[in-house]
Order: C-alpha cells, then sequence, then structure tokens
C-alpha cells in the first residue's frame, strides 16, 4: 500500500470501517513506515480531539469535522508536494509550513524580543500561544507582548496564551504541549504556536541530555499538527555543545538574522537518539 493510499484510508481505517483485506494491507505497510506511524498516530490525536465536537452547541458538527480533518490532510507530512510556507513567523519576512520545528538563534536584546513579535503575529492572526520556557526568559517574553499592546493577562483570559512548564520530566512536557495542541484543535483553532527558551544548566529543569531528547522528539511530534514551535538559542550563552545538538541537529529549520533557512545539520531523531544514547553509555 503506498503512503498516499493510506492517507486516503486513514479515517475509515479508524472508524473501523475498512474490509478485513484493506485493514490487513493497511496494518502491513504502517508497521514498515515510519512516516506512516507517525501520521497514523497524530490522526488518533484529531479524530480524538473532534470526537468531543459533539459535546459543544454547535451547529453542523459534521462539516466542521471534515474542515478540520481536511486541514490535517492538505497540510500533513504526506500531503503531495511542498507544504505551504502559510504561516507569518512575525520576524522579518519570513513564512513557515504547519508542522515546522525551527530553531531560532539570538544574539542582542533586539533579536531576542522578536520572538515576541512570533507570539503577536499569532494573537493577531486569532491562533493559541504557548510558551514553554525558564522564568526569567518568559518574563522577558510576555514584556515585549505587553509592549506591543497585548497584555498577557487579557490572552489568557480568552484562552489565547498557555505556559507549559519545563520543570517536569521530558514525556510530561510532550504530553502537556500536545494537550494543549489538542484542546485548540476542538475549539477549531487553524492554527497553535509553540516558543520555546528552554532551561539549559537552569535549577529545576531536566539534565542536558533530557533536553536533547525533549528537542529530538518535537520534530516528529509535531509533523502533522497545525502547529509551528521555535526555539531560541542564547548564541552569547549556550555551550557549544547545546547550540550544535541542540540547536542545529534537532531542527530541520534554522532563523538565523532575519533568513529561514533548511537546515543541513539536521539529523533524524531516531538515529539522534540513538546515538545520544550510545554517547551516555
Amino acid at each position: 500500500m503506498p503512503c498516499q493510499e493510506l492517507v486516503e484510508l486513514v479515517t475509515a481505517y479508524l472508524d473501523g470501517a475498512l474490509s478485513p483485506a484493506d485493514r490487513e494491507r493497511f496494518e502491513a505497510h504502517w508497521g514498515t513506515c515510519p512516516g506512516c506511524r507517525t501520521y497514523l498516530a497524530q490522526m488518533q490525536l484529531v479524530v480524538g480531539s473532534l470526537g468531543q465536537l459533539g459535546r459543544r452547541e454547535v451547529g453542523e458538527n459534521g462539516a466542521e469535522r471534515d474542515r478540520l480533518l481536511g486541514l490535517f490532510r492538505t497540510r500533513g507530512l504526506h500531503a503531495r508536494g511542498p507544504r505551504e510556507r502559510s504561516v507569518p513567523l512575525g520576524i522579518a519576512s519570513e513564512f513557515a509550513a504547519p508542522g515546522d520545528h525551527i530553531s531560532y538563534f539570538w544574539e542582542s536584546e533586539p533579536e531576542f524580543d522578536a520572538a515576541a513579535g512570533f507570539l503577536a503575529a499569532g494573537v493577531e492572526r486569532d491562533e493559541v500561544c504557548v510558551l514553554l520556557g525558564h522564568g526569567d526568559a518568559n518574563s522577558r517574553v510576555l514584556a515585549g507582548l505587553e509592549r506591543r499592546g497585548l497584555p498577557p493577562d487579557g490572552l489568557r483570559r480568552r484562552d489565547r496564551l498557555h505556559t507549559v512548564s519545563g520543570q517536569q520530566p521530558v514525556d510530561a512536557v510532550l504530553r502537556e504541549v500536545g494537550d494543549r495542541i489538542r484542546s485548540a484543535v476542538d475549539r477549531g483553532v487553524a492554527m497553535v504556536r509553540v516558543l520555546g527558551n528552554l532551561g539549559w544548566e537552569h535549577p529545576g529543569w531536566p539534565a542536558e541530555g533530557d533536553i536533547l531528547r525533549l528537542e529530538a522528539r518535537v520534530t516528529d511530534a509535531v509533523s502533522n499538527l497545525p502547529s509551528v514551535v521555535m526555539c531560541a538559542y542564547d548564541v552569547r550563552g549556550l555551550s557549544g555543545r547545546s547550540l550544535l545538538l541542540g540547536g542545529l541537529e534537532c531542527h530541520p529549520l534554522t532563523l538565523r538574522r532575519g533568513a529561514l533557512r533548511r537546515n543541513e545539520h539536521h539529523v533524524p531523531a531516531e538515529q539522534f537518539l540513538e546515538t545520544l544514547a550510545l554517547d551516555a553509555a
């Protein structure tokens, strides 16, 4: 079964509507295709969220379900051709595609402040924003939103700004970010932005190896979701190892001095994690 056929049959599979023969072909394919396993896992998350639409007093739930599923199909990993870069980053004039995981290298205060523009651009488009960072960075980003006329308290009341603590195990961080995206999907939000300022060597944060495992897993976790994740890296303050392994090897895209580029140093998660485990042994 080709990947595109699996994409076309995935909702029938999740609904238990495939014939035994097609179900066997479907499962034989995703059992050997990492990309389709990722796609199936994310579609299970989406369909689970859409199942909650029945609890909302909104007409034409069937049409809403079809609209949101169509969003995932057309913008997902297996869409024909390159994914459209349709999401304005709010930094310079760059655009990202849904599912992108970007490393943002900064080394001046104006460059750090520009990261707040990434969230501000989402607010202007009525998107949901998630902030994952250490205390000092979060405070500076929130101050940047305030300066842009976007009081954080008001955004929280409108359910457009959430903060996820990094002072918890990696699996818990991924689950909480996933829950925020799932909740946004349930409300029909078109896009979720996640800004990371990870607490390398900060008290209470996971060790370096755990943060690297988090970064490596994010790429696959969001690749089929209507989200853009941007992780900020302090060129002046972080170690060369953190910049190389975390900033470069864990991100398919880099943003530096206003230019978004495909990252030739990116290492697929499975390979990265295997190497990381060997280095730690």
